[in-house]
């Protein structure tokens, strides 16, 4: 179980202390002390840790030299305990490698970005809300653009749709707007 501590003694602040909005004083100092701490605290840590070297003749981690290595870089060969060891695509590599083939696009499994289609298609709709022209052109674009990435991911974080609602309701108002418009300019009458 994690300890938390009181920064002015170091003193063990006890878990029913945590989480209390208006605080506790320190039962040594004295100092007020108010501990906010996540649930995740109290859950069991996953990932392996290090083992230590038991003897000399044990190959080391490149990064940890007390640290027992357990696995080359498959690009390096640089040796790495458990702790640096990042698995991508059924290799393993090293940080430093990891880092390298992320700037240089080698890995294909890592996501570093993704296009925002919803956000294209929401912009498409309502820039040309300003000016009558290129809403001809923006609205369709906008509709195109929302049926054919309905599917597609939207983001590394969770989002919802809302942007392709608005979108296709915009493009749409934009269209009958246009075609009232373009009706309205037919039916008025001609100078002769």
């Amino acid at each position: 179980m994690t300890t938390l501590c009181c920064g002015g003694c170091s003193w063990p602040i006890p878990v029913e202390s945590w989480n209390r909005e208006e605080g506790v004083r320190c039962p040594v100092c004295g100092e007020k002390i108010v501990a906010l701490v996540f649930p995740a605290i109290a859950r069991a840590r996953s990932g392996a840790q290090p083992e230590g070297l038991v003897s000399e003749t044990e190959a080391s981690c490149f990064y940890h030299p007390g640290s027992r290595a357990v696995v080359p870089c498959d690009e390096c060969g640089r040796f790495l305990c458990s702790l640096c060891e990042i698995e991508i695509d059924g290799r393993r590599l090293c940080p430093k490698c990891f880092e390298n083939s992320l700037a240089s696009n080698r890995l294909e499994a890592a996501e570093t970005q993704r296009t925002m289609y919803d956000t294209i298609a929401l912009a498409l709709a309502t820039f040309p809300l300003l000016l009558f022209w290129p809403a001809i052109i923006g609205a369709p674009a906008a509709l195109y653009t929302v049926v054919r990435r309905w599917r597609a991911p939207l983001s590394i974080l969770p989002r919802t749709r809302i942007r392709f609602y608005l979108a296709a309701l915009f493009a749409a108002a934009e269209l009958a707007g246009a075609g009232f418009i373009l009706r309205a300019i037919l039916r008025l009458p001609r100078v002769q």
